[in-house]
């Protein structure tokens, strides 16, 4: 227990030591094109004719859905604390790895935007709000993570903003819409039990073709040593076999550290090719908000 907590204090004050700076930075594009459709969408809510109560309702998940900024790289102090979290299991370290990393926010803002604009297609069903709410939807479903949400994809509300409101310029924009191409938290998350599998699926091989490689040689480290402590078990002493227990027990640790990154990575890989095919859709159509 005290080498536990030795090794747990180092990480913490390592992690601490090298932890970056959360402020964006003041040259960060896709901030900056956040900041300018955000601004586009208040003035087009101004003048929808909602009521303040339902403005104020909107703009609070437009700013959850325009929560973005450039993928920050994770510091030495983020990746100190993760290895610590999955090898040690410290609850400690667990929650300082989670505090230090920006990405979490990041990836899941989509959920905050999705649940508040649901709410207010709940209470105002006749909003004057809701044919951009259900376009917003559309999209924000995509990136969504959470469980519950009341709507399995975004193309339910793409498809009910084209029957509910064939007259609204944004429903010929919801039909192309559903035809772009898109990836999904939830088909990423199951292909990264395999680590890697997650990346090839959002396009990113070589990436995911190196995590792939890791875990392959991970599982070869824990199973070699195993299969000959296995053919050797009448004969293994400690003094003489400890380097097959300490080679399993290293892979054991790379495997769920590559586990563990790969899955995260993944999320992030889904998040960037959907919010790079909404850009492309946008630039193709001036009229989108």
């Amino acid at each position: 227990m005290r080498s536990l907590a030795a090794a747990g204090f180092a990480l913490w004050f390592g992690a601490s030591a090298c932890s970056s700076s959360i402020v964006i930075r003041a040259e960060d594009p896709v901030f900056a094109r956040a900041q300018a459709q955000l601004a586009r969408t208040k003035a087009t809510v101004a003048s929808s004719g909602a009521s303040e109560a339902e403005q104020v309702t909107f703009l609070q998940a437009e700013s959850f859905y325009r929560y973005r900024f450039t993928f920050p790289a994770r510091s030495l102090g983020t990746q100190l604390a993760q290895m610590g979290a999955v090898v040690v299991e410290l609850p400690a370290l667990q929650s300082l790895a989670g505090s230090l990393d920006l990405m979490d926010l990041r990836l899941r803002s989509y959920d905050a935007a999705v649940q508040l604009w649901e709410t207010l297609l709940a209470r105002c069903p006749t909003s004057p709000l809701r044919p951009l709410a259900l376009y917003r939807l559309g999209w924000a479903y995509r990136s969504a993570g959470v469980g519950g949400l009341p709507r399995e994809s975004g193309d339910e509300a793409f498809a009910l903003l084209a029957r509910d409101h064939p007259a609204s310029p944004l429903a010929p924009l919801s039909r192309a819409a559903q035809a772009t191409a898109w990836k999904s938290k939830g088909t990423a998350t199951g292909l990264s039990i395999i680590p890697g599998l997650g990346q090839m699926y959002v396009g990113e091989h070589l990436n995911g073709s190196v995590r792939l490689a890791i875990a392959l040689a991970a599982a070869a480290m824990i199973v070699v040593p195993a299969v000959i402590a296995y053919q050797r078990r009448d004969d293994l002493t400690w003094g003489g076999d400890w380097p097959l227990l300490a080679l399993g027990l290293g892979g054991l640790v790379i495997l769920n550290i590559d586990y563990t990154t790969a899955y995260q990575d993944a999320l992030r890989g889904v998040v960037q090719f959907n919010e790079r095919a909404e850009e492309q859709f946008e630039s193709e159509h001036p009229g989108a908000l």
